[in-house]
């Protein structure tokens, strides 16, 4: 329809995650609001949720562990669903798994502790998608660097304050974004802080 804009904001509290469905062809904004905070990322087709965004996927298309604008990320059946149209941080990390009890050394039977594993098994219940198909996350403002002898190393975020990556959708999606609490960079600076997500569909020029 001409002249038509859609544009939803989304607060992610720091700590926790929020879901939302999208059209094809929005653009979903993450924004890092006070800088150094990780975003874990997922995605599913709204109309097959067992379709699921696949970093392991995406890097053998890209024959790249890294992201840049235009990449085109892809589900576990290897079609395209996202591509890249804006990246102010340049570093994230499609290597780590997301965050969790186990991996933390938590005790597996504190219900307080808080994860993107737990928070996604929270935001995405509504959908009826549990814990056991959401796959590894796109972790926007990850510093993962790979050392010459292969070991994997978690560094510092270097996102800064407004940094944002911007994610055009292919297909109809279930995403969920969490503001990580204890993963890669979670914790880095003591604090947990929020994330914006602002989702846009059409011409903002043509609103009205």
């Amino acid at each position: 329809m001409k002249g038509f804009f859609y544009r939803r904001e989304i607060r992610v509290p720091g700590g926790y995650a929020r879901a939302f469905e999208v059209e094809k062809g929005s653009r979903i904004t993450v924004i890092d609001l006070e800088g150094r905070q990780v975003a874990a990322f997922v995605a599913f087709n709204r109309d097959r949720v067992s379709e699921t965004f696949s970093t392991a996927h995406t890097r053998l298309a890209l024959s790249s562990v890294r992201i840049k604008v235009g990449d085109v990320l892809r589900s576990n059946l290897l079609r395209p669903m996202l591509e890249v149209t804006e990246d102010t941080a340049q570093t994230h990390d499609l290597l780590m798994p997301a965050c969790d009890a186990h991996r933390d050394g938590a005790p597996p039977q504190d219900n307080g502790y808080r994860s993107c594993a737990v928070n996604f098994e929270d935001a995405l219940a509504p959908w009826g998608i549990s814990r056991s198909i959401v796959p590894e996350p796109l972790n926007i403002f990850g510093n993962t660097h790979i050392e010459s002898n292969g070991t994997l190393t978690c560094l510092p975020p270097i996102s800064r304050p407004g940094d944002r990556l911007s994610l055009k959708a292919l297909l109809p999606l279930v995403c969920a974004v969490s503001a990580c609490p204890r993963g890669p960079g979670g914790t880095w600076k003591g604090t947990v802080t929020d994330i914006a997500v602002i989702v846009s569909l059409g011409d903002e020029q043509g609103k009205g």
